[in-house]
C-alpha cells in the first residue's frame, strides 16, 4: 500500500510540449470554439460506482452543451475494447497499473510519450480529475506538459477509506497527507457538499475551494407505475411487505455491517420487512457471507449490479424507504436519486448524505448505531401516510445535472482566467527581482 503512494511520484515526469505550452487564457478563441476538457478518474466503465456515474453524467451534459472532452480510462485486462464502440464517444484507454485499488484495476501512471502525443492532438484547455492518486498524477503530468490548470472533484473521505481498506491508521494518515499535498497542487478543489468540504481536513486558505452539488438525471416519469411494476416482476418484490432499499458498491466503508445488523434486529421484532441490496463488486462475497452468518441472507433480495436506468428507477419507485447509513460518502448521490422518485431516505445525522434533510419532513435521520437505526425504521413504518408525504417533500432535494455542469463550466472559465493572471504576476515578480538585483549590484559598484 505504501508502495502505491511512492509509485505516484513517477507522474512528475514533465515531457513539456513547447509548441502547445500556453501562456495566456484563449478567451477570444473560446468565443468561437468549444472548451476542451480532459477528464480522468482512476477507474471507468464497464465498472459502475458513484464516481463513474458522475463522470457519465458530465459526459452526457458536455455533449449537450458543446464542450469537447477526452476521457482517459483504464484498458482493463478482461475488457473487450470493442465494447467502447457502443458508446457515443471514444474514451482513450490506457494500460492499467499493476496495482488494484478498491478491487479495480486502475489507470497506469505516468503516461508514455506516444499517449501524450495523442493528447497533443486534442490540445486541452483544462484537466478535470476525479481522484488524487493515479488519475491525479496524470493530471499534474498534463499540467506540466501544457501549462494548463487542473480542477479536482473530491468524492471521497480518503483518510477513512484508506485506513479502513488497509486496516491501518498509519497508512490512512499517509493517504490523507498525499491527498492534501495534491489538493495544494491543483487550481481548484470542487466539493460536492458543504459537509464534505468542512470535514476534508484541507486548509481552505491554501487553495481555491468551491461547492458544486452533484445532480441527478432522474425525473419522475409519467410511466412511473409501469416502471415500478417491471421492477416488482423482475426482482420479485413482495409489495405486501415493508420494503427497504439500499443501493451502493459493496464495501464495508458504506456502513453495510450496521445496515445488516439493524435488519436482523428488525426481523426479530417484525418479519414483515424485506431488504433489497442493489450493487456488488469488491467485498460482495464478504457481505453475503456476513448476511449468512446473521441468518438473514434469505430475507434479502440481491439484485447484483443494475446498469439499466429504468430498472434502477423502478427499484426506487417500488420500495417504501431508502436506507443509507454511510458516513463515508461526500454527497450521497443515491439519496437524491431516491428523492427524485418520491422515495424518502433514512440517513445518519450530520453525514454529508443528511445535508438539507430535516428529520420527519423531507427525510429521516438516525444516530450511527444499529439499534437506533432499526428502531427508527420500525417507528417510521408506524405511520405510512406520513412516510408518503415525506417522500413527496423529498422531491425538492435534488439538483439537475444540467444545473451542476453549468456551474462547473463557469468555474472552468474562471479558473483558466485566474491561472494565467497568476502566472503573469509571478513572471513580473521574478522580472522585478532580477531588475532590482541588477541595479542593486550596479549601485554597490558606484558606491565603492
Amino acid at each position: 500500500m505504501i508502495w502505491m503512494f511512492l509509485h505516484l511520484d513517477k507522474g512528475k515526469i514533465k515531457m513539456k510540449n513547447k509548441t502547445l505550452w500556453k501562456t495566456k487564457a484563449d478567451i477570444i478563441g473560446l468565443n468561437t470554439r468549444p472548451l476542451r476538457v480532459v477528464m480522468i478518474g482512476d477507474s471507468f466503465l464497464p465498472h459502475v460506482d458513484g464516481v463513474i456515474r458522475v463522470m457519465q453524467n458530465y459526459i452526457e451534459q458536455f455533449q449537450q452543451k458543446n464542450i469537447e472532452f477526452l476521457i482517459l480510462a483504464p484498458a482493463y485486462t478482461n475488457y473487450d475494447l470493442d465494447e467502447d464502440n457502443k458508446l457515443t464517444y471514444k474514451p482513450m484507454r490506457i494500460k492499467p497499473s499493476l496495482i488494484k485499488w478498491g478491487g479495480y484495476e486502475v489507470i497506469r501512471t505516468p503516461l508514455h510519450i506516444n499517449e501524450l502525443k495523442q493528447i497533443d492532438q486534442f490540445n486541452p484547455d483544462i484537466v478535470h480529475v476525479h481522484s488524487p492518486f493515479f488519475a491525479g498524477s496524470i493530471a499534474n503530468q498534463l499540467k506540466k506538459r501544457y501549462n494548463i490548470p487542473v480542477v479536482f472533484t473530491m468524492h471521497t473521505n480518503f483518510k477513512d477509506a484508506i485506513a479502513k481498506s488497509s486496516n491501518s491508521a498509519m497508512i490512512g494518515k499517509i493517504g490523507e497527507l498525499v491527498v492534501q499535498q495534491f489538493a495544494k497542487s491543483v487550481d481548484c478543489v470542487i466539493h460536492v457538499s458543504k459537509t464534505s468540504m468542512l470535514s476534508s481536513g484541507f486548509n481552505l486558505l491554501n487553495s481555491r475551494h468551491e461547492i458544486i452539488n452533484n445532480g441527478t438525471k432522474f425525473n419522475f416519469d409519467t410511466n412511473s407505475e409501469s416502471l415500478a411494476q417491471q421492477a416488482i416482476n423482475k426482482f420479485k418484490i413482495n409489495k405486501n411487505k415493508n420494503n427497504l432499499l439500499f443501493v451502493s458498491r459493496f464495501v464495508w466503508e458504506k456502513n453495510i455491517k450496521l445496515l445488516l445488523d439493524s435488519f436482523k434486529q428488525i426481523l426479530a421484532k417484525d418479519n414483515n420487512f424485506s431488504l433489497t441490496m442493489v450493487g456488488g463488486n469488491w467485498k460482495e462475497d464478504e457481505v453475503k457471507k456476513y448476511a449468512h452468518e446473521l441468518g438473514i441472507y434469505d430475507h434479502i433480495i440481491w439484485t447484483g449490479l443494475v446498469y439499466d436506468f429504468n430498472d434502477l428507477k423502478g427499484l426506487y419507485l417500488s420500495h417504501d424507504l431508502f436506507v443509507f447509513p454511510s458516513v463515508f460518502d461526500t454527497f450521497g448521490l443515491v439519496v437524491h436519486e431516491a428523492a427524485s422518485q418520491k422515495l424518502a431516505s433514512l440517513v445518519i445525522s450530520n453525514s454529508a448524505a443528511s445535508e438539507n434533510i430535516i428529520d420527519g419532513v423531507n427525510g429521516y435521520t438516525s444516530t450511527e448505531n444499529s439499534t437506533e437505526f432499526s428502531n427508527k425504521i420500525i417507528e417510521i413504518f408506524k405511520n405510512k401516510t406520513q412516510l408518503k408525504l415525506v417522500g413527496q417533500n423529498a422531491t425538492k432535494l435534488p439538483y439537475s445535472w444540467s444545473q451542476s455542469v453549468d456551474k462547473t463550466i463557469e468555474l472552468y472559465i474562471d479558473v483558466i482566467k485566474n491561472y494565467y493572471t497568476k502566472n503573469r504576476e509571478k513572471r513580473l515578480q521574478k522580472m522585478a527581482i532580477k531588475i532590482r538585483n541588477k541595479f542593486s549590484g550596479a549601485f554597490k559598484k558606484i558606491n565603492k
